[in-house]
């Protein structure tokens, strides 16, 4: 896939603004300027503008889009030590504060050893019957032959779910304030990330968007606070992950900030459910547009579980299911886009292209796994691009719906047991059609969402086929 111009140092990229680069075009179509720019090599160079140039006082200020698998793999593994996360908008840094998710160096790698057996191997295998729970509260609710938003139903499951982990308990009647707290501090991060000038307003200006994210973060921010006030002063022996956090101590020996706590708590929080439901969101939207797909999802549940809820124990059986939630996020990446990494000093990419130290590098999960090279039909929704024998033929780093290197999720193994335990406990009592004929468009906000509620048709199997149930 090596281009000439890339080999040659002489990088290209689709013509921008010259006063305010590309920002209008991709603030415009984001997820199609992506896709656009493949045609322009391994590396695309996206200038930033005069503008940019001015305010952030530097000559030719760009960013550098990778779309070669071996250049990723590069930055994010081989010579990740060239490369730091960028500075991110003021309103991201605000919500996330010093969580695991923007730290770096000896602090995030402290974060990483903390949390990583709490989201891996038993610990995480002992969710199973939680998720199971939750996902058969909210779904016994569903009369057949009504209509639902699917989106906000799946965010029901994973923040009841994560709610749990998180602090031991029901979220309760405070589910809708972080709902929209996390849906306002969307829309705003993705303004920030589009525009130097949203970016650089300061959030005192009260733009109709400043003010509702305020309300609502300082909303969110009372809730975490109250809880870990009232732990500290009433501690327990649950092993949620507030227990774990106000048991942990910092290098030199001492408990945990508040700060800190809140920080951990809220990274965890935003990133451990909205990520997952958005995914299963667009798992049955596609299901719903594929018939053979969802007949042979139904043979599989029908054979593996026959009727019963799923358990941890199931979950290597249900191959055929983990194979669509794999898909799902190939076809729609929550993470549609890595957080961008700034270069310490000049560095050769394996494609030949050349960067100049401090170069903004760009990394979309979203162009990747829609690059026809690496995904024949790459828009066509198959499964089959999971089999073992699919697999083995894929470049690494073509398929990254975690990131990679030293700041892959921590997560990843959580959401993917998550994943295919409500598939399949969904999918084998509840058929789910889409209401109307209304486009189906992602919002690429700092996750990927329908642009639009998604409506859906219920269908109990149990109502329509008592015999099956």
């Amino acid at each position: 896939m090596s281009s000439p111009a890339n080999s040659s140092g002489m990088l290209s990229g689709p013509p921008v603004s010259r006063w305010l680069g590309f920002f209008p075009e991709f603030k415009t179509d984001s997820l199609g300027y992506l896709l656009r720019c493949r045609e322009y090599g391994d590396v695309a160079k996206l200038p930033m503008g005069t503008l940019a140039a001015w305010l952030l006082r530097e000559h030719d200020p760009a960013m550098y889009l990778l779309n070669n698998p071996a250049d990723v793999r590069h930055v994010l593994v081989v010579n990740q030590d060239n490369y730091t996360k960028a500075p991110i908008p003021p309103v991201e840094a605000r919500v996330f504060g010093r969580g695991v998710l923007h730290t770096e160096g000896a602090l995030h790698h402290r974060q990483r050893r903390i949390f990583l057996p709490y989201f891996h191997g038993d610990h995480v295998s002992s969710y199973a019957g939680l998720i199971t729970d939750m996902t058969v509260e909210v779904t016994d609710s569903w009369q057949d032959g009504t209509t639902i938003d699917i989106g906000h139903a799946m965010t029901q499951i994973t923040l009841s779910v994560i709610w749990r982990l998180l602090f031991g308990q029901d979220i309760g009647t405070d589910a809708r304030t972080v709902t929209e707290a996390i849906t306002t501090g969307q829309h705003l991060i993705k303004l920030q990330y589009d525009s130097v000038f949203a970016r650089l307003m300061p959030l005192w200006i009260p733009t109709r968007l400043h003010r509702e994210f305020s309300g609502g973060h300082r909303r969110l921010e009372s809730i975490i606070r109250r809880l870990i006030r009232a732990r500290r002063s009433a501690p327990t022996q649950s092993q949620d992950v507030l227990s774990l956090l106000l048991a942990a101590t910092d290098p030199e020996g001492k408990p945990l900030s508040e700060d800190e706590i809140r920080d951990e708590l809220v990274t965890f929080l935003l990133a451990g459910h909205e990520t997952t439901a958005n995914a299963l969101t667009w798992v049955w939207c596609l299901l719903a547009q594929s018939p053979a797909v969802r007949a042979r999802l139904g043979q599989e549940l029908h054979a593996v579980l026959n009727g019963r809820l799923p358990t941890n124990a199931d979950v290597p059986h249900l191959r055929y299911t983990k194979m669509i939630w794999e898909e799902t996020l190939r076809l729609y990446p929550p993470a549609w886009l890595l957080h961008t990494r700034v270069s310490r000093a000049d560095d050769t990419l394996p494609s030949g292209a050349h960067l100049p130290s401090g170069a903004r590098v760009f990394i979309s999960p979203w162009s990747l796994h829609r690059n026809p090279q690496w995904f024949p039909d790459a828009d066509r929704f198959d499964p089959e691009r999971f089999s073992p024998e699919a697999v083995v033929h894929r470049p690494a780093f073509s398929y990254l719906p975690f990131g990679g290197g030293g700041r892959r999720c921590l997560g990843e193994s959580f959401a993917e047991l998550e994943g295919i335990l409500i598939m399949a406990t969904v999918a084998s009592k509840i058929h789910l059609e889409l209401a109307d004929e209304q486009p189906v468009l992602p919002d690429p906000l700092m996750t990927l969402r329908p642009r639009h509620p998604m409506q859906m048709t219920v269908s109990r199997i149990d109502a329509h086929h008592p015999s099956s149930a």
